[in-house]
């Protein structure tokens, strides 16, 4: 082989390995897009569920003082209904008049 030919070679396989570069490079920088997307979509994600979590946290407490409130008006409303009850008792009761029950114990 003559020197022009080796140079002639040379400069072929250069051309090839500076292609295979460029096509690595390519698809370097386009999986690098690809994972700055995916980070991005990641990110998002991690916020949604963190002001998700955040509102859940805040229902809860809501819940729990809905439930407070609840409870304690079954509580008022049971005793005003014990209180309601003892008073129909006490109008409502049928009391013998002094003079029988004084009768019915002589005899």
């Amino acid at each position: 082989m003559s020197e022009k030919d080796l140079v002639k070679e040379l400069k072929a396989e250069i051309v090839e390995i500076t292609k295979d570069r460029d096509d690595a490079l390519d698809k370097v920088k386009g999986k690098e897009s690809r994972m700055k997307q995916v980070l991005i979509k990641l990110e998002h994600a991690t916020q949604d569920v963190q002001t998700v979590g955040h509102k859940i946290g805040e229902q809860n407490k809501q819940i729990a003082d809905l439930e407070a409130k609840l409870d304690t008006k079954d509580k008022l409303l049971g005793e005003a209904l014990e209180k309601l009850k003892g008073i129909h008792d006490d109008s409502t009761e049928k009391t013998e008049p002094e003079e029988i029950k004084t009768q019915e114990d002589s005899e």
